[in-house]
């Protein structure tokens, strides 16, 4: 093409670097813009902060759910000079402790009173208009307002829209007994449908959810992976540090942060017959009830830190001799994981550091597995032992740090992963 590909964005969230959404926005498209111009529609009621959008249009959350009741048109335009130079994100009390207890009552509330607010309108339709979007591009989400804006633009416009599912929340693969729950789930996946049924053809984050999204969808469904610039010699390590530091960075939700509990206990019998032999670091977003507190937070042990910025972030996993992934072992977490893959691994292959991935058998396990970029176990009876093991055994931990980075080069060099999207994106628009 003689011009710049224009997309257009939808995320539910800011495009912030310090959240896994943005981070892995901008690590698979940063260095695009000489060939993309980008845009973004946001719901969440934060300021972007990454350095490669500038035009924004924002629909608060906050007042859909007041439009619901008012009928005020919702939504505004927004050009950031700099959007990387805006605070970090925070979040209302009451909304994390809903988070952190998962009360689907108050979320379907909240998801049809946002429907029923008012986003269809002029200013929208302008923003859209004067952007002249060749796709749209955005996440398949559980959330409806979010689902129905790609379906409603992409047919009003008649634009391509490309989705990029990265959780399963489509298949009926689930457990719980609650009503509200799964009175939440069939409302919702029907507007999940919808918008598969609008798409030119999907993303997927793994192979697993590829061959299912396919059978579900009658969609082309491609791999696309984030990326890294994995160049030159890996980072690893000459030797391990003392004490030994494992670092867990992301999410601790859905049942992850009892599996951090569970190293963090084997930490502390470790030291109690060696003194300062290892120690566990976990920074999260993830809201802090008094269980995970308790659990995370062991004097000398285990410290649980609030996010940091995302400039401080490398540093942080450069210190580290283990990267810690998780996944939950109870029933009903795993089912919704099982499709996911967390795109923190792919910073962990980055750092060329021993990653011990621990928890319930999921995709993402798998795939690590298949390509022995980690230390896996998914035996629940196996973990103690394994910990005990890997804390002593120097030689591993820093063939695995080479592992890592081995795999990333196979899998995840960023040049590779853009010429393909980009081929994707001029036959779809031509």
């Amino acid at each position: 093409m003689n011009r710049k590909i224009r997309i257009l964005f939808i995320t539910y969230s800011s495009w912030r670097e310090d959240n896994n959404s943005g981070n892995s926005y901008s690590t698979i498209f940063g260095g695009m813009e000489d060939r993309i111009e980008f845009a973004n529609i946001y719901f969440k009621d934060d300021m972007p902060k990454n350095k490669i959008v500038h035009r924004y249009f924002h629909i608060s959350e906050k007042e859909l759910l007041k439009s619901a009741f008012k009928r005020h048109a919702v939504g505004e335009e927004m050009y950031l000079d700099n959007p990387f130079d805006t605070p970090n994100a925070t979040y209302s009390t009451v909304y994390n402790k809903a988070r952190a207890l998962r009360w689907n009552a108050i979320f379907l509330v909240r998801d049809y009173l946002t429907v029923s607010g008012k986003w269809k309108t002029k200013a929208l339709d302008a923003f859209v208009e004067d952007f002249k979007p060749d796709i749209i591009f955005g996440n398949l989400h559980f959330i409806p307002v979010y689902n129905r804006i790609m379906k409603y633009l992409s047919q009003r416009f008649d634009v391509p829209l490309v989705l990029y599912p990265w959780d399963d929340f489509y298949s009926t693969k689930r457990f719980s007994y609650s009503p509200v729950f799964w009175l939440r789930f069939w409302l919702e996946r029907l507007d999940i449908k919808k918008c598969a049924a609008q798409a030119s053809y999907m993303y997927c984050i793994t192979r697993q959810m590829q061959e299912e999204y396919t059978r579900y969808f009658g969609k082309e469904c491609k791999i696309l992976y984030k990326g890294r610039m994995f160049e030159g010699e890996p980072p690893v390590k000459s030797s391990v540090g003392a004490p030994v530091r494992l670092l867990y960075m992301g999410n601790i939700g859905s049942g992850r942060w009892e599996e951090l509990g569970k190293i963090a206990a084997v930490l502390s019998e470790i030291n109690s017959k060696k003194p300062g032999k290892a120690r566990l670091d976990v920074y999260t977003l993830s809201p802090h009830t008094p269980a995970i507190t308790k659990a995370l937070n062991i004097e000398g042990i285990s410290t649980l830190h609030e996010p940091v910025d995302v400039d401080a972030v490398e540093q942080i996993r450069n210190e580290a001799d283990i990267l810690v992934h998780v996944e939950p072992t109870k029933y009903r977490e795993m089912l919704t994981l099982r499709l996911s893959f967390s795109t923190k691994i792919v910073d962990y292959f980055y750092n060329a550091r021993a990653i011990l991935a621990i928890g319930g058998e999921t995709s993402a396990m798998d795939y690590l597995r298949r390509n022995d970029g980690a230390i896996v176990e998914t035996d629940t009876k196996k973990f103690k032992s394994l910990i005990k093991e890997l804390i002593y055994d120097e030689k591993r931990i820093l063939e695995y740090g080479r592992k890592a980075w081995e795999c990333g080069v196979r899998n995840h060099h960023i040049q590779d992963i853009q010429e393909r999207i980009f081929s994707d994106f001029c036959k779809i628009i031509k």
